[in-house]
């Protein structure tokens, strides 16, 4: 992979930014990396923020942007490949990614967004570059004799796929992906009820001509990965802070 500049600025859940400058930049190498320091930090129980980046890079030296240019002219170079935002939500564990092709191969500046990420697809994007990787590898490896290329080798982009698609199949990421994509029914003069549809499930929320608050669950077409072994669907009502209703 040739070499590719970039600079990485990383916003904390305060608003606090730093920016961090590479010369490997390409999203197919940065995007898994990114991957791996979410998954590290939630095996290790780091907090989600600034720090477990430079953890990360000290702990796997030459993976990670390090070199630090906050605000520093190299910070604002337009003289880039790729740009990179990162955003953390510690309270939330939430990760958003935003990645920039600040210029086209012909080296024109046309900064355009190339792909925005959150914790619910990062991982089945890594999966995909890894796939990538392997594939491009293994091409190599063909067209000499059988020897592998520099740096890693197509097993281990294929081990680094399996991985992240298997936390991509973890309850903790699909239900993320499940209340990202909740659907909000308003409700109408005939149908005064409104829901939201969120995993198969519809919640309904509306106010009777009592004045009475009510709320109704229809768990009937709940998606395969919310039963239980029983194939009943695990509910917890909460009203004002108290659990009322867990079953």
């Amino acid at each position: 992979m040739t070499s590719t500049r970039g600079v990485v600025t990383i916003t904390d859940q305060s608003g606090t930014s730093r920016a961090f400058r590479s010369e490997w930049a390409n999203p197919e190498y940065l995007i898994p990396v990114v991957a791996h320091v979410l998954a590290w930090a939630d095996e290790c129980g780091h907090r989600l923020v600034t720090s477990a980046w430079l953890a990360y890079a000290d702990a796997f030296p030459g993976t990670l942007p390090r070199d630090e240019v906050t605000g520093t002219e190299a910070a604002d170079d337009t003289d880039l490949d790729y740009r990179y935002q990162l955003y953390l939500h510690e309270d939330s564990a939430g990760v958003l990614l935003r990645v920039y092709r600040v210029r086209e191969p012909a080296r024109q500046p046309a900064p355009r967004l190339l792909v925005e990420l959150t914790r619910a697809d990062l991982f089945a994007e890594a999966a995909a570059l890894c796939d990538r990787a392997s594939d491009r590898a293994q091409r190599w490896a063909d067209s000499h004799g059988g020897h592998p290329p520099p740096g890693n080798g197509p097993d281990v982009w294929r081990r680094h796929a399996t991985r992240f698609r298997r936390l991509d199949a973890s309850t903790p990421v699909v239900a993320l992906g499940a209340n990202l994509d909740a659907r909000l029914v308003p409700g109408r003069f005939d149908a005064p009820h409104p829901a939201i549809h969120i995993a198969g499930v519809r919640v309904f929320a509306y106010v009777d001509w009592r004045g009475t608050v009510r709320i109704s669950a229809h768990l009937d077409e709940a998606e395969p990965w919310l039963l239980r072994r029983d194939r009943t669907v695990p509910v917890q009502v909460t009203v004002e802070g108290r659990i009322v209703f867990q079953g």
